[in-house]
């Protein structure tokens, strides 16, 4: 029989293990959500907690209501295979509010120690990378590109050949919320600013910017001057210094040197040519020439599918199908071939279930900013904001690494706001 502390070291070693690979390999993470929802089951103390709490944290309730509503949205859908697969991709919704309501005291307590199991996953994460990168680069590794075998050489330290396993805008997210954790320890005086701890934040600076990610970039300038802003409030110059500096020289160095690089950043003529339709020809466009321009395209196209679909959206299995069919419409020949989302949760939640799911969407996150601000919660401000920047940009409700990410922080976060602030510890 588990015993009542057997149960809550199961539950707790569970959550350590989800913090820890959400960074790293997220394919474990469906297994130990399943272990964590079975240690809840066995103990019908906790069922009955979860369930009278969910009253007391409306973002818990929220979340599950936010689930149902895309259940019902496949009630009015025609791809139910696609439908059904987006309510299995989006369980976490259900199922963690429901685990972590009854689990509200344990939260609160154990927050620190979560996210530093986080953060040991994001510095796992890096050096991975960055050994494979070494490693592709010594070996050396083709890559077949065209139907020619290509040594990518200093590319494998660039963008999506980077970034193993996610999304480079995944990556840069992840990196970044463990990068202002740690500056919030330092500027609380919980953590000392060693040299090895600034190699760190070194080590996670130079990893965001090389991964190129637009979302990633702006995470980490408003990180930047936020840390500058402490050090000078502080009077701690030199620690501004050996940071600041050798960022400096990486980003000169990187963009008049590296042209991957230097591609990733905005092309304004392209992004000018996809809002007008227009080359200054007056020739017509229709398709994305780069990223930033098919964005463009893809966010008018997904704003035409809303304006037809505004009350219910288009349903949970059709959202995919009508977007690409007004792909088809315009013209968008290169965004058809690769079959490509809305890059914009907020467009895909109102494409997929309506203006309603919009509002839920934003409930979370205007929820999490007020409270945070009140309590001077200032970790669960940054993760409210990063992922709203990161909704502009991804459609991060869309892949499983991002639904455990979002969900997972969202549920912790929530149960830490609903009642004192986040306990730090050394």
């Amino acid at each position: 029989m588990i015993t009542d502390k057997l149960h809550h070291q199961i539950h707790f070693g569970l959550t350590a293990c989800i913090a820890f690979f959400i960074p790293v390999y997220p394919k474990l993470l469906a297994l130990f959500i399943i272990l964590l929802t079975l240690n809840w089951l066995v103990f019908p103390k906790k069922i009955k907690a979860s369930f009278q709490h969910l009253k007391h944290n409306k973002v818990l309730f929220v979340a599950i209501f936010f689930y149902l509503l895309y259940a019902f949205g496949l009630l009015y859908s025609d791809n139910l295979s696609f439908g059904f697969k987006e309510l299995e991709s989006k369980l976490s919704f259900l199922i963690l509010p429901l685990v972590y309501a009854g689990y509200s005291q344990e939260t609160k307590e154990n927050i620190t120690k979560y996210l530093n199991f986080f953060i040991a996953g994001c510095f796992v994460y890096v050096l991975f990378c960055f050994g494979y990168a070494t490693y592709a680069l010594l070996k050396p590794e083709y890559t077949n590109l065209y139907g020619v075998e290509y040594d990518l050489g200093w590319n494998y330290f660039y963008y999506t050949y980077l970034s193993r396993g996610f999304h480079p805008s995944y990556s840069a997210m992840f990196c970044v919320l463990a990068l202002y954790v740690l500056m919030e320890r330092i500027k609380n005086k919980l953590l000392k600013p060693t040299l090895w701890v600034i190699i760190g934040i070194l080590l996670l600076s130079v990893f965001i910017l090389l991964l190129s990610s637009k979302s990633g970039w702006l995470g980490l300038l408003v990180m930047i001057v936020v840390g500058a802003y402490w050090l000078i409030k502080a009077k701690k110059i030199k620690y501004l210094m050996y940071t600041s500096i050798p960022l400096v020289f990486f980003i000169l160095f990187n963009i008049y040197k590296t042209p991957n690089f230097s591609e990733r950043l905005p092309n304004m003529e392209s992004i000018k040519n996809a809002i007008f339709g227009k080359t200054n020809e007056n020739k017509n466009v229709t398709t994305g020439s780069d990223g930033n321009a098919s964005r463009v395209f893809i966010w008018k196209a997904a704003s035409e599918v809303i304006a037809d679909n505004l009350l219910f959206g288009a349903g949970t299995g059709d959202a995919k199908d009508v977007l690409l069919d007004k792909y088809e419409e315009k013209q968008m020949t290169s965004e058809l071939k690769y079959q490509l989302n809305a890059h914009n949760q907020y467009l895909s939640t109102t494409i997929s279930v309506g203006i309603l799911g919009l509002f839920l969407l934003l409930y979370f996150l205007v929820e999490m900013f007020i409270k945070s601000i009140r309590q001077k919660n200032y970790i669960t401000l940054t993760f409210a904001t990063l992922v709203g920047i990161n909704f502009l940009f991804e459609s991060m409700l869309e892949t499983r690494s991002g639904i455990i990410f979002f969900v997972f922080f969202l549920v912790l976060f929530s149960n830490s706001l609903s009642g004192n602030n986040i306990k730090i510890t050394k």
